[in-house]
């Protein structure tokens, strides 16, 4: 059966042996359950095996929690669940939830199919039991590191989790006495936020492992490699928590920023209107690479460096810069880098001026560059992620135009909205007449240009099609959204090369007005104190942090040229 792990803590009442279990406890479960079903099978006709047969999973002659050989940990109900089995409650009275109790009846259906066909006997599936399975036990002593035992063991089996680790390290970290009481009220608690099973954002990584990962992202300013999220976390608890006082603390710290984390994969579930519609939008711009500094920024209002206020007002900055990145071009891997390192040059006592002066160091688009690359870039791919962000900025210039006009009301589509392309995807002979004998010169560089796209529902996308520009513009200009109604009522003859830069000039300078610069970008020698390289290409200069953020600019200037 392998290798079971066990630190003796020593004995209770002078007779009963008691260990912590590092190693082996679903081994352990599964054939206490495996012998708790056949000594039901017996009880009624054998009660003197049904006795023997119990001695192997209790203490019978003990009262309380000495009755069981083994205690479960009480993570999903597990150790409720299998007292209750044991202790002969009605199954249909146990509350579900525990994966015990599917076990146990699972065992229980199969032990009286095979005992009902012949297949074997009680006594012999006892005998197999009790005397044919071996294991290694690995006796630790107390002054011994268990989860060094317990890594090295891991290692050769099947793979566990980033969070599973990290919670058998807390487990193994603990003393006994301890482990109930910060488990169930904080440790379990950050599991039922942050779900293992279910993804953050499109990162691929459970929930609790890309909180943990975010966490370590902000407490150390680098965000580790997620195949490595349980040995940083262990490191900085065995470097940093010398006490388990100071330890039991780290863990009631952690359940407040999943707290926090949890709000910012569900802001609906955030109290705070201008919070929740503020992180909303931020997800949607794909801020899951900036949560460290979100982290760190919640922190400071929890702590008093920051109002509440700076904090509501800290977000729309932070969308100011991504957005305008995303216009821009700008590759997002950049982010990853530099937004664990942020807190650490912010100036709390003059927060939004010191954290605009960061962002300003940090490739931060001007205007030049704002509408330089946002004529010419696509803003429209196979991508959904792209495709979100594309409809973030119109639905944000839709609301805008109403709001000037409607004095306090804007209209929104009332139904999903979808990416309409007035010059189509797939253009008819028409529209080869409407563009010119460069059709597709033209048809490639502005296709998904955002002179190009434009919102409305499914429906409408549908009903628009590959129609006519004369037949487009009439509907736009009905069309309830002011995006639409205000600029194609205007006198647009045709819808050509010239037609899509001219609307991707108005919309950009909307753009500019809704997400204004938040300042002067620095100069490279003014960014040179923390940006000490310059990358000189064709004249321009680029201030770099390291020669691995050249690499990385190199590449992307020359890709761009």
């Amino acid at each position: 059966m392998g290798s079971l792990v066990v630190v003796q803590e020593g004995m209770i009442h002078g007779t009963v042996p008691v260990f912590k279990l590092v190693d082996g406890q679903q081994r352990l479960i599964t054939i206490s359950l495996i012998l708790c079903a056949l000594a039901e099978s017996t009880k009624n006709n054998a009660p003197e095996k049904y006795l023997r047969i119990r001695k192997y999973i209790t203490n019978p002659d003990e009262t309380d929690e000495l009755v069981y050989k083994l205690l479960p940990t009480a993570k999903h109900k597990d150790r409720d669940t299998y007292k209750a089995i044991l202790s002969g409650r009605n199954i249909a009275e146990i509350e579900p939830g525990s994966k015990i109790l599917d076990s146990y009846n699972f065992y229980k259906l199969k032990i009286q199919e095979k005992l009902s066909s012949g297949e074997f006997t009680e006594d012999q599936l006892l005998l197999v039991l009790v005397n044919c399975l071996q294991v290694v036990f690995i006796n630790l002593s107390s002054g011994e590191k268990p989860y060094q035992i317990f890594e090295s063991l891991n290692a050769k089996g099947k793979p566990l989790t980033q969070a599973d680790l990290v919670r058998n390290y807390i487990a193994m970290k603990l003393p006994e006495a301890r482990q109930p009481e910060i488990f169930e009220n904080h440790w379990s608690k950050i599991e039922e936020m942050l779900q293992e099973s279910r993804y953050a954002g499109k990162s691929g990584l459970g929930e609790l492992t890309a909180f943990l990962r975010h966490y370590l992202a902000f407490r150390t300013g680098t965000l580790s490699n997620a195949d490595h999220v349980y040995e940083r976390f262990r490191d900085r608890i065995e470097t940093e928590f010398k006490t388990n006082e100071q330890f039991e603390y780290e863990v009631k710290t952690l359940q407040r920023f999943a707290g926090y984390y949890d709000g910012f994969l569900r802001p609906e579930n955030v109290r705070d209107e201008k919070a929740r519609i503020a992180l909303s939008r931020l997800n949607t711009l794909e801020m899951a690479t900036g949560y460290p500094f979100l982290l760190a920024m919640r922190d400071a209002v929890y702590n008093e460096k920051i109002t509440n206020e700076e904090y509501l007002e800290g977000l729309v900055v932070l969308e100011n810069y991504i957005v305008r990145r995303y216009l821009a071009g700008e590759p997002t891997n950049y982010l990853n880098r530099i937004f664990p390192t942020f807190w650490k040059d912010i100036d709390t006592s003059s927060f939004i001026a010191s954290l605009k002066e960061i962002l300003l160091a940090h490739n931060y688009p001007s205007d030049f560059a704002v509408k330089q690359k946002g004529m010419i870039r696509s803003f429209y791919d196979n991508n959904a992620t792209t495709r979100a962000k594309t409809t973030l900025v119109l639905e944000t210039i839709n609301r805008d135009l109403s709001l000037r006009t409607n004095l306090g009301g804007f209209t929104v589509l009332d139904g999903a909205p979808s990416i309409e392309h007035i010059l189509p995807q797939t253009m008819s002979e028409d529209w080869k007449v409407e563009l010119g004998d460069q059709y597709s010169i033209i048809y490639n560089q502005y296709i998904n240009s955002l002179g190009n796209l434009t919102l409305v529902t499914a429906p409408w996308n549908a009903e628009l099609s590959n129609s006519a520009f004369s037949i487009k513009k009439g509907k736009l200009a009905q069309h309830a959204l002011k995006l639409n109604q205000q600029y194609f009522n205007q006198n647009i003859d045709r819808w050509d090369e010239q037609a899509m830069k001219t609307r991707a000039e108005y919309l950009l300078a909307r753009i500019l007005e809704i997400w204004p610069a938040i300042g002067e970008p620095l100069a490279p020698e003014q960014a040179a104190v923390t940006y000490p390289f310059r990358l000189i290409f064709l004249g321009q200069a680029f201030p770099v942090a390291s020669w691995r953020d050249v690499a990385e600019k190199t590449s992307e200037v020359i890709i761009q040229k």
